[in-house]
């Protein structure tokens, strides 16, 4: 086989697991992140909508940055052990970035939610604190 089809054939699996796993990991996590952001919903869903867009992101860069456009001295004409070595280690490398990115975000994910709730509760807290002050000021006038 030629060095170049070997080439396109992990280029074309990265994109096949982009497009695949991008949807599966949302399917399932959409329940993960609902009960995260249980006080608030509406900040749940725009940070869905922003994973997905860094998840395309990164892998997208990923896909883009390993194709071999000219074959390295070493390589031959033909696809050989050494180059499909190099060929696994590629998609080994976007499953590990996948699956190191994921477990970073399902731990982080309860303290951002945590911090946005606190965050939602001080600014209500905030604006009962501004409303009773007027009131204060007009009864004591």
């Amino acid at each position: 086989m030629d060095w170049r089809i070997l080439e396109l054939l992990t280029t074309a699996v990265l994109v096949v697991l982009v497009i695949v796993l991008g949807p599966f990991i949302k399917r399932f996590g959409k329940s993960y992140a609902a009960e995260v952001f249980r006080a608030n919903p509406g900040t749940g869903k725009s940070f869905i909508v922003l994973m997905d867009f860094a998840y395309y992101l990164v892998f997208g860069a990923y896909v883009l940055f390993t194709p071999v456009l000219n074959p390295p001295e070493t390589w031959s004409a033909y696809a050989n052990a050494a180059q499909l070595k190099v060929e696994i280690m590629k998609v080994a490398g976007m499953l590990l970035l996948m699956g190191v990115l994921h477990g970073v975000n399902l731990l982080l994910l309860p303290t951002i939610g945590r911090l946005l709730m606190l965050n939602k509760q001080l600014d209500q807290e905030m604006r009962d604190h501004e409303r009773a002050r007027p009131q204060d000021r007009g009864g004591a006038a």
